[in-house]
């Protein structure tokens, strides 16, 4: 990392130590923080807001509704890579801005659409996949710009404080999604959601950082040279590859549990609306669980051992999910769903901040986006799969297919030389 980037970080004091409030008393990543967490609120209203619209007010079959949610992780797998040599070259900064506007227009649509009486399953998919690509742009500016924003040292805590607010959102957000439903209908959630994108995009214009520094001409190069360079990167790093193998095989499964969630949990287990809701954001709750202690069990163990122990420890209670039921056993559900993402955040954690520390600054973008792409590519193919799946042998029978294949990623990392770690290697230039 050079000076001219050290330069624009608001470093930590030389004592060591920080107010109370941590990062989020300085300017710059307090604002950042505001309109990410306020962004991500938003953003987990809309995942029960959006597939409520197509059950409840479209009458949306069981593989519509999984396409829908495939229909917003496609662009991933469609322009994940050549949007990661594009991040590369133009200033990411900017991209997160554009991103937060299209978003914000595309949302707003769907709802203007459905009080006009013109809403149909089409515009539907076509919301999702329009806000899916600026998730593409957004997720790879906002990896590569994070470095950028904080000093090496503050990564770890600057994702800690990140993953604790979105899961925040993630805890009330599908609540308040699933009550909107109830009380004004679903597409009031969406509403909220392109509100919140506004205040994202205010948040980082604001921003007083100096211009990025300007990155090793990565302009000439072809796309396809730039692209190849970020898988190469990947390749040439065991630990990369055992980590994106990992993370694409589990995406699959639990998107195709994700894409099917509603329907189980609204045909197959009669929950109302307003249940739904409740459920999922009260599982919500191991996401803060795993953003809160992230760092203190690094600190404790290592980050190798953490994320070793962190994905084993979650592999049986996937299995929970399918084996929920009507009443009392929806909190099977809930639990195994917050004991997923407890361990789930806490590894995600340490891996963002091992590439963000690890990854040379000018390649940022582009192994983010070879990464995004194999891991989040999976995606659209699980939440089809899953859909195909249950309307061939039932909702329940394919819950348990994709739980089971999740517990037995969780495993992979064994048979590699991270088991034998106690920490990731360090940055190195």
């Amino acid at each position: 990392m050079n000076a001219e980037t050290v330069a624009t970080h608001e470093r930590t004091p030389a004592s060591g130590r920080r107010p109370v409030g941590g990062l989020l008393r300085t300017r710059n990543f307090g604002l950042f923080w505001v309109g990410e967490s306020t962004s991500g609120f938003g953003s987990a209203v809309t995942t029960v807001a959006l597939p409520l619209v197509a059950v409840t007010t479209l009458r949306a079959s069981t593989s519509m509704v999984a396409l829908l949610t495939a229909a917003n992780w496609v662009p991933f797998l469609v322009i994940g890579l050549p949007a990661g040599a594009w991040v590369d070259r133009w200033p990411r900064r900017r991209v997160l801005l554009a991103a937060d506007l299209v978003s914000a227009v595309v949302l707003a649509g769907v709802p203007i659409a459905a009080w006009t009486g013109v809403l149909t399953m089409g515009m539907l998919l076509a919301a999702a996949l329009l806000a899916g690509i600026a998730k593409v742009f957004f997720d790879l500016a906002y990896n590569a710009f994070l470095p950028h924003l904080l000093a090496p040292e503050d990564l770890l805590e600057g994702n800690s404080k990140l993953q604790t607010s979105a899961s925040a959102a993630e805890l009330a957000g599908p609540g308040l999604g699933g009550l909107l439903a109830q009380v004004a209908g679903a597409v009031c959630g969406v509403l909220i959601d392109a509100v919140t994108f506004l205040v994202s995009a205010v948040c980082l214009a604001v921003l007083r950082v100096e211009p990025e520094a300007k990155r090793d001409r990565v302009g000439d190069l072809g796309v396809f040279r730039q692209i190849a360079e970020g898988f190469g990167f990947i390749r040439r790093e065991s630990f990369l590859v055992a980590m994106t193998a990992m993370a694409a095989i589990g995406n699959f499964a639990m998107m195709g549990l994700t894409a099917l969630r509603i329907v189980y949990l609204v045909r197959t287990e009669g929950a109302s609306a307003g249940t739904v809701g409740l459920v999922i954001g009260a599982s919500s709750v191991g996401g803060i669980l795993g953003a809160v202690f992230a760092s203190r069990i690094v600190r404790r163990f290592g980050n190798a051992r953490a994320y070793l122990v962190a994905n084993l420890a979650i592999a049986p209670f996937i299995l929970l999910l399918p084996a929920s039921g009507p009443g009392w056993r929806l909190s099977l559900f809930a639990a195994g769903s917050l004991v997923v993402l407890t361990g789930s955040t806490v590894s995600n954690i340490i891996t963002a901040t091992f590439r963000g520390s690890y990854v040379p600054v000018q390649l940022l973008g582009r192994v983010t986006a070879s990464s995004r792409f194999l891991v989040f590519g999976t995606g659209p193919l699980g939440a089809v799969t899953g859909g195909a799946f249950a309307s061939a042998f039932g909702i329940r029978t394919a819950m348990w297919a994709l739980a089971v294949l999740f517990a037995c990623t969780r495993a992979l990392p064994l048979a590699t030389s991270i088991r034998a770690l106690r920490d990731f290697p360090a940055y190195r230039a």
